[in-house]
């Protein structure tokens, strides 16, 4: 008697038409069981598939009608699945949806995409085929950006066709799509502001939030972060206000996960200006300007702001942006905003110089002039007025009152005068050390010696500046005064260490302060010499290079003062002489140096002097002998 492992092993020996025809008589029975079902529907699955990949039609329909009646038990999965796809394959179009699937596997991508279309196209728009069609829409599209000459019209249309299909959002296929319109936007040639709203940001996967890293362990902006730049970007300067109120949401939640990006707060600021919100906008402007004082664009943007509320500092801040760049294929709409705002306040010849300039400046390069120029230069006021020869002492009248932007809320804090220095390559561009008073040793900070546009007296006198940290942690110093004081250097506190080195080759002493407070001064920097022991007082600052915190000597001189016992001991002890270096019973390292000077030998008892030493070998600190005081023999 046929059982239906019987038809399972006829199957599996790979004949497949007698175990059909085995599965046949089973399933004809009255009393079928489950795994008689399930023989018949394995022996209909393979036929299926066999006829599907040989082109057979003729039998294909009656074999999936059969498949179709099966009452199958729900729970095992495998089988349902496979049922799905074998009746999936009985699909009229199966033959042409085979063969695209081979198109794509070879990479002819155009030669899928129109066989996709063609189905699509016949009434077949099942979600399968819109997404198969969709893929390949993403890969011919992908290929025109990486192809040369690049075709972006070409892969714009192809991802405007995308975006008309009904497929799964969101999706790894969806977040293909954003990327490849975002490398499109990146080459300006993309309105992000309006591709972001037709894409849908709500879409956005959580992966597509994660920074990027790449192989050297460098990262990189996220997806939506970069997108949400681009869209915001692009909405600003195209005036779309119903696109940057719909990006607001998530630029603020980029802001949260990414507090560190400050062009999301440029976004931010542009968002809001333009809706009208000109207050919040401020204070994101505010810290935008703060990180980029020297750039005219963050300073236009101030005066922006103020346009609603305040014409005399958005004039102040358009003066400042106008100090910070003088090329004028930049700041020509500065140059536009601020005429305007002259000329509305009486300095009508003030104005005209900003035209004139702009208006050369086209001419003589061949450029297109403005309709804001022609338009001015049109008015009467321009009409009747006389150009002044030059604008840079108005710029600075005003730009102090935009200045006073940055640190109209913050507390002054006292400093000292340092010294003046050039960089190797800018000997026309004088530096100058500032220091500020902290919590702990002052910090020193580098200004250009420009800032000072007062009479600041001779190194140590007193200041006191208005300043704050930026997100790159540097600190910006804003304002800088003259400050009252009996006392130069009077914000550090002298401080007794010990020179525990002197490197008279290099010309250097090393002095230690403590076990986290140490550095060199070299010779030139010394009012009298020392030798290895002494006593120094010092002032000390704190500054920053690539190593991480440095400590400077600002003054060093010869002390009386007792050196702190946490640096330099006495001690007592018999020594071990080995190879010319010396060991104590507690501890104490005695340098070969000293075992010589001293005609130290095994066994003798020593008294002397050690400091602090840090052994960098073993990565521990210890204690070096500095100085001997008496060396006995140990013999009885």
């Amino acid at each position: 008697m046929i059982t239906s492992r019987d038809v399972f092993s006829t199957r599996k020996e790979g004949k497949l038409d007698d175990a059909y025809k085995m599965a046949v008589e089973l399933i004809s029975k009255p009393d079928n069981d489950e795994w008689d079902i399930k023989a018949f529907a394995w022996c209909l699955i393979d036929l299926i598939k066999r006829e599907a990949q040989s082109g057979n039609s003729e039998n294909i329909y009656h074999y999936s009608d059969q498949l179709r009646k099966l009452n199958i038990d729900v729970s095992d999965k495998i089988l349902i699945d496979q049922r799905e796809y074998a009746l999936k394959l009985c699909n009229p179009n199966n033959q042409e949806i085979l063969k695209a699937k081979s198109l794509s596997k070879k990479g002819d991508h155009y030669g899928a995409l129109n066989l996709y279309k063609g189905i699509y196209n016949n009434g077949n728009q099942s979600i399968d085929i819109q997404t198969s069609l969709a893929w390949e829409l993403y890969r011919v599209a992908k290929g025109m950006t990486e192809q040369i000459p690049v075709n972006f019209n070409g892969a714009k249309r192809f991802i405007n066709d995308y975006l008309k299909l009904n497929t799964e959002k969101p999706s790894l296929l969806h977040t293909c799509i954003l990327q490849l319109a975002d490398k499109i936007a990146k080459e300006g040639r993309l309105n992000m502001g309006a591709f972001a709203r037709l894409w849908g940001l709500e879409n956005l996967r959580s992966e597509d939030y994660e920074p990027y890293i790449s192989d050297d362990g460098k990262s990189y902006p996220s997806l939506a972060e970069r997108v949400i730049q681009h869209a915001s970007k692009d909405s600003f300067t195209n005036d779309v206000y119903e696109e940057l109120i719909y990006l607001l949401p998530y630029i603020n939640d980029c802001i949260d996960r990414y507090p560190d990006n400050i062009w999301l707060k440029l976004s931010k600021s542009r968002a809001l200006m333009a809706t009208q919100q000109s207050n919040e906008a401020f204070s994101y402007a505010l810290e935008v300007v703060k990180n980029k004082v020297n750039d005219y664009w963050a300073w236009e943007l101030l005066g922006d702001i103020h346009q609603s509320n305040s014409l005399d500092l958005a004039t102040a801040c358009y003066c400042k942006a106008l100090l910070c760049s003088k090329d004028i294929n930049f700041v020509g709409k500065v140059k536009i905003k601020l005429a305007l705002l002259l000329s509305k306040n009486g300095l009508t010849s003030e104005a005209k110089l900003e035209v004139d300039q702009l208006f050369n400046y086209r001419s003589e390069n061949n450029q297109k002039i403005p309709e804001s120029v022609e338009m001015l230069m049109h008015s009467s006021w321009y009409q009747d007025a006389i150009s002044c020869k030059s604008n840079h002492q108005l710029y600075l009248e005003k730009a102090i009152h935009a200045e006073e932007l940055l640190y109209s809320n913050l507390p002054w804090i006292k400093a000292v005068l340092g010294d003046t220095f050039f960089i190797e390559g800018k000997k026309d561009k004088a530096k100058r050390k500032i220091y500020i008073q902290s919590s702990s040793l002052p910090m020193e900070v580098t200004i250009p010696e420009s800032k000072l546009t007062f009479y600041s007296g001779k190194l140590g006198a007193a200041l006191k500046i208005k300043g704050e940290f930026d997100r790159e942690k540097r600190f910006q110093i804003y304002a800088i005064e003259h400050r009252d004081s009996n006392e130069d250097w009077d914000i550090f506190e002298q401080q007794v260490g010990i020179v525990d080195h002197v490197n008279k080759e290099k010309k250097l002493i090393h002095f230690m302060i403590s076990r986290t407070i140490d550095g060199i001064i070299h010779f030139s920097g010394l009012s009298e010499m020392f030798e290895e022991g002494d006593a120094i007082l010092l002032r000390l600052a704190t500054y920053t290079s690539r190593q991480g915190i440095n400590y400077r000597a600002l003054t060093s001189g010869k002390t009386t003062r007792p050196i702190p016992s946490n640096i330099l001991k006495s001690f007592s002890s018999a020594v071990r002489e080995e190879n010319g270096m010396g060991f104590t019973d507690d501890g104490i390292f005695i340098p070969p140096p000293l075992i010589t000077k001293k005609n130290i030998i095994d066994g003798n008892f020593i008294t002397g002097h050690a400091v602090l030493n840090y052994n960098k070998k073993r990565s521990e600190w210890g204690w070096k002998a500095i100085s001997i005081d008496e060396v006995k023999s140990n013999s009885i």
